[in-house]
């Protein structure tokens, strides 16, 4: 409600005191994530201090172990991360993502095969 009456750090004042609490939650992490990305990506200019909060927000995310154990928290995360870096047409930092992903997805490939090799 804050995020849409404008008071953008009432909003994050109180979603910061929501993650905190509970961080494993991704809806409460996408609904803040879009909020974020609405003030970043609207307003007709580019602001690079809303921009620079909203990918803290994302890195934030990215590196919570309540979230990288989570496979599909991860797609959700970097799925939002890559539409609002494409939305600002930001091709490196896409390529950037693309690269992460792969990573994330090759160690929990790898990860998962190493366990399954230890049960045998």
């Amino acid at each position: 409600m804050e995020f849409k009456a404008g008071n953008l750090e009432a909003g994050r004042t109180m979603f910061e005191g929501i993650i905190a609490n509970y961080p494993s939650r991704m809806d409460i992490w996408a609904i803040y994530m879009d909020q974020e990305v609405k003030y970043a990506t609207t307003l007709g200019k580019k602001d690079s201090n809303k921009q620079a909060q909203a990918r803290n927000l994302f890195e934030r995310a990215l590196s919570l172990p309540e979230i990288t154990k989570k496979p599909k928290k991860m797609k959700l995360a970097f799925r939002k991360y890559m539409e609002f870096e494409q939305a600002l047409g930001n091709v490196s930092k896409l390529g950037d993502l693309k690269k992460r992903v792969e990573l994330y997805l090759s160690t929990q490939f790898n990860d998962k095969k190493d366990e399954s090799s230890d049960e045998e």
